[in-house]
Order: C-alpha cells, then structure tokens, then sequence
C-alpha cells in the first residue's frame, strides 16, 4: 500500500498524466480504486503548447483570466468568424462540411481535453436580400440556431447558455459592404450610401427595391451572382480564459468505480418553420391589342379596356373563365359613339396536365403551353360614326379558340398568352340618326331610329346580321393574383406561406423540413 502511495505521489510531481477522479457513493457500498492508468500519452501539455495550438483558428480567441472584453466590431467578426455557408432557403447544417468535421473531430475534443473556461461564444445568422423578409428572417434565426447546437452538443462548458450571444442579420447589408470594401469593388461607394440611408431608418424594402433599380437592374444581377452566395450563411466566434500556468493540465481514468448511463433526454415534438409555395387559383388579364385599338371612323387612339379571370383547379386539364370588354366613348358634338358591352364566358383544355401531383407549387405556372378553348358570349352595343350612321343592339355566339401560354416570370405568376377565336355571332339591331328622317326641315336637336313608315308599324331590333369566322385575337397579359392557403382554408394575395410543422426531435440530431412532409402538407 505504502509503494502504490508512493509511485502515485512521484507520477504527479513528474507531471504525468494520473488521474484524479470524483467518485460515486452507492449506498452499502465502499469507494473502490483498485488500480489507476494513465493514458497512452503520458506528456502533460504546457500552456504555452495549448496557447500555440489554438492560434492556428482565429475564430478562437484566448483572454486572461476575468478580463474585460472588448467589443467585436462587424468587419472583425466577419474577419474571424468560423463560417458555415447554406443552400438556397435551407437552415439545415450541410452534411460532411468541412469546418464542422474540424470541430467535431479537432478543435472540439481539444477543448473538452483541456479544460479551458468559456468566456463567450458569439454567433450571427444571416440572410441574404433576396426573397421575402419574413422568410429571411426565419432562415438566418434558424441558421444561427443550427449552428448553436451544433456547437453546445461538442464542448462541455455548462454554463454556454448564458454565455452565448446570438445575433440574426435579417438581410447581410453590413456584411454585404464589408465584402464590397475589401474586395474594391467599384460600386461599393454607392451601395455604402444606400445602406447608411435606409439602414438607419430600419427600411429594409426600400433599400432593396432602390438597389435593384440601380444601372436597371445589373448591379443586383452582378450581386447576387457574386456577393449573395456567401451572405447564406451562420458565423461563430469562441473567447476561452486562459488556463492558470501553475495548475497542470490533467487526464482523469478510472477503473473499478460504478458507472451509470445518463437518461437520455425524451423525444419531443418541435415546431419546424417552413417556407410552402402556394397554388395558383385565380388570375387576372388584360388583352393588349383591345387596350391599343384603334377605330376606324374614330381616326385616334380608341382602346377597349378589358379585364378577364381565369380559375386554376388542383386536378386536370381544364380551366374555367369569363371576360369582359366595356368600351364606353362618346363624342356628342361629333355625333360619334362607341358603346360596347361585351361577357364571355369560357373553358380551356391544356394539353400539359395542371394537377399538383405533377407541378409542385413554387415550380412555376401550373397550366401553361397550347391549350384549345370553347365560348359563348353575349353583347349589347351601341356604335355611330357621324350623324347618319348608327346602330344599336344586341347579339349572342360562341364557338372555339387556341392559344398559347408562355411564363414570364421564374416562379411563373406573370404570362404572356397569344390566342385566337373563330365562331358564330347573330345579332338584331337598329339604325339610327340625329335628327327627325321624316322631315329633315323639323330639327329638334334629337336622335331617331331609321324608320319613314308608319310608326305603327315599328317595332325595334328588326333587322338581323349574323357573322361566321374570326371573332377575336388577343396578346393577353396574365397575373396570379390569388392563391390557395396551405395550412388553412381560404384564399391570399401571397404566394408564400410560413408553417410550423411538427415533427419529433432529439437535441442531438438537426431538423429539417423534408420535402415529403411539405408535399403532405399541402
């Protein structure tokens, strides 16, 4: 006992690696340190060792021990940050990244095996501009949050919680500039201005929408191509205390002493934030060529303000429509009148299928290409030229159509629709005139039908025309303007939504919104 005592006594003031260990006392049971190891590495790491080894990541940084911190400035943060970068709207951690194999495999046990203080951990989720500001704001919080636990699940400080600060660049506008600066970027002056505009005031929509006017749109083309890739991202800064030199660095091994497993924490349901693309289900056009018509007899611009709507289902091939053209001028000194009524009612066949089993919302319009329609419509009107001509009536037809539907947009919420129309239109009608038929001489200032009989015999709308062939030809602008909600009933003017989906979770595993429970969802 006594030669045991005394090799344990001489291994420390050697500087080995023995072992000092704070035992479990079981009731009835004695403390039991039958024999102690050491580990294969018996060379007790100096501090300056453990200094040198750090310097190598400047995301780490060593402060004597209850030292004031000094405040991290952006540019020095962005300068010595660890950085994860992100997919396009993703906040799950990318798999064999390598910064996070360094940490969980290097730097990580390092820390642990030293037993250095945390003094701070800083960490900054970001954005970048693009997209909506909500949804950005949703993924540069969960980006931070991801690479957080990513970071307390590996070191064993227990106090990280309340040491941590943690930051969400809502759109990296700073970050941004820093990158511009020292990249000498030659629109980084610009870019500065706007941003100490805009930022000051917290308007992030107005700083967004002047950059992307800016040189007609190629600055921001050129930022995001270059700048925005790397603003997806979550940044982490670790201050650790330096270790006190007189105390050494110690391995603890035990063998003989009663060890129980931890419970692990229970499975629990957590909300998931998700960004879900909504369905179409209602647009609404105008026909270009009706809103620059030109009237013959009228010799200036005459447009047909039109407007049409047109009802996307979730299943199938058809659509369902109705327009309507309201031309309403007059020119009473010129005797000139150009009154139109017109309600059409309509059903497309798309030969590309629209069901949503096929076109995941957010993939682009669900009902574009050729397509082949069917009409009726009805027409009341009301047209005179000069003084001596003019009719008035009203009229019924229909018949069938083709067309073409060519998105605009990437998400595909702007078309550009060519078609064509040819049916059969029968209408009964009246001439007229100013002033009295009859007698020319009389002039009471008024209009009268086109009738010298008796006026006994008159009786309106006896004349007919009938007219078979072309009815109408369009270049028709298309907008979506309404959508289905996703995770409940009604309608929106978005196409986006947030949901929370709930899904089991362990603190030790990431989450991710998979793309089979957003399908479901929808």
């Amino acid at each position: 006992m006594k030669t045991r005592i005394f090799k344990l006594t001489v291994l420390m003031l050697l500087g080995t690696h023995s072992v000092v260990l704070a035992t479990s006392f079981v009731s009835g049971q004695p403390d039991s340190l039958n024999t102690l190891s050491a580990p294969a590495d018996t060379t007790l790491r100096s501090v300056s060792d453990t200094l040198s080894f750090y310097d190598r990541y400047p995301f780490i940084r060593i402060v004597p021990r209850n030292s004031e911190l000094a405040p991290v400035t952006d540019e020095e943060f962005f300068n010595t940050s660890a950085r994860v970068i992100f997919p396009v709207n993703k906040f799950v951690l990318p798999k064999n990244d390598s910064l996070l194999r360094l940490l969980s495999g290097t730097i990580f046990p390092r820390i642990n095996s030293d037993s250095l203080r945390l003094k701070k951990l800083m960490f900054r989720g970001a954005a970048s501009p693009e997209g909506p500001l909500r949804w950005n704001r949703t993924l540069g919080n969960n980006r931070m949050n991801a690479l957080y636990r990513f970071v307390r699940q590996h070191i064993s400080t227990a106090s990280a919680d309340t040491l941590s600060q943690r930051d969400v660049d809502v759109e990296d506008y700073r970050t941004l500039c820093i990158m511009m600066r020292q990249a000498g970027d030659r629109d980084y002056g610009l870019v500065q201005a706007l941003c100490d505009v805009y930022l000051a005031k917290d308007d992030l929509p107005t700083l967004k929408r002047r950059l992307m006017q800016v040189h007609q749109g190629r600055l921001w083309r050129r930022l995001l191509r270059t700048y925005y890739p790397k603003l997806r991202s979550a940044r982490f800064v670790m201050i650790l205390e330096r270790p006190e030199p007189s105390m050494p660095l110690q391995y603890i091994e035990a063998s003989g002493l009663p060890y129980v497993l931890p419970s692990l924490p229970s499975v629990r349901p957590i909300p998931v934030p998700t960004l879900v693309h909504r369905r179409e289900l209602l647009s609404v056009k105008t026909n270009v060529l009706l809103d620059l018509a030109y009237m013959p007899g009228y010799n200036r611009w005459c447009p047909i303000p039109n407007v049409a709507i047109e009802y996307y289902p979730l299943h199938g091939h058809f659509t369902f429509g109705a327009s309507f053209d309201c031309p309403w001028w007059q020119d009473y000194e010129g005797h000139k009148y150009f009154q139109v009524r017109n309600y059409q009612l309509e059903s497309r066949y798309y030969f590309r299928s629209g069901d949503i089993r096929r076109n995941v919302p957010g993939q682009g319009a669900a009902f574009r290409g050729f397509y082949v329609q069917a009409y009726a419509h009805v027409a009341l009107y009301g047209i005179m030229f000069d003084a001596d001509n003019g009719w008035m009536g009203e009229g019924l037809g229909g018949g069938v159509g083709a067309g073409y539907v060519l998105p605009l947009s990437r998400d595909g919420h702007w078309r550009l629709e060519f078609q064509a129309q040819a049916g059969y239109f029968i209408t009964g009608y009246d001439p007229f005139q100013y002033e009295n038929p009859v007698n020319p001489n009389y002039r009471d200032h008024l209009y009268y039908y086109k009738w010298t009989k008796k006026p006994a015999l008159f009786k309106k709308r006896q004349y007919r025309f009938s007219w078979l062939g072309p009815t109408r030809v369009g270049i028709t602008l298309s907008y979506d303007l309404l959508y289905r909600r996703v995770a409940k009933k009604g309608v929106s003017f978005r196409n986006w939504e947030i949901m929370e989906a709930y899904r089991a979770h362990e603190p030790n595993k990431p989450h991710e919104a998979h793309d089979s429970e957003r399908r479901a969802a929808q």
